[in-house]
């Protein structure tokens, strides 16, 4: 016995998402010198921690 095919209703048409900005670029000196600096904060905190 065959089924009827079903009435296919036309999907509304959505707007496409907008973009996301990712916001500024970090520039490669500006990683590296934060990198320095929490890396500093490590071996500092590391070195004179209380035995």
């Amino acid at each position: 016995m065959e089924t009827p095919e079903k009435e296919q209703k036309p999907r509304p048409q959505m707007p496409p998402a907008p973009e996301r900005d990712p916001g500024p670029e970090i520039s490669l000196t500006r990683k590296i010198l934060i990198g320095i600096f929490i890396l500093g904060f490590w071996i500092f905190f590391y070195w004179f921690r209380e035995p």
